[in-house]
C-alpha cells in the first residue's frame, strides 16, 4: 500500500475505472478517487494503492492521492 504505479485504463464503468498496473494486474479507481473525467480506455494515469484485498484478489487505487498536489 503507498505505491506509486503508473497504468493503463482498461475498462470504464459507473462507479469508475480499471486500470492495468502489471501484466494481468488491474486495479479499481472509485470516481470519488479520480483527479480528473477519463472520456476513454487507454488513458494512462498514474495512481496509488490504497488497498490490497489478497483473499479477494482485489486492489484499490487512488488517482486523487497521487495528484502533485494531494496532501
Amino acid at each position: 500500500m503507498g505505491q506509486t504505479l503508473r497504468g493503463r485504463v482498461t475498462k470504464l464503468i459507473e462507479f469508475g475505472v480499471f486500470v492495468e498496473v502489471a501484466d494481468g494486474v488491474e486495479g479499481l479507481v472509485h470516481r470519488d478517487e479520480l483527479a480528473r473525467e477519463v472520456a476513454e480506455a487507454g488513458a494512462e494515469m498514474t495512481v496509488v494503492v490504497t488497498d490490497v484485498d489478497r483473499e479477494r484478489r482485489r486492489l484499490l487505487l487512488s488517482e486523487r492521492r497521487a495528484a502533485p498536489d494531494a496532501g
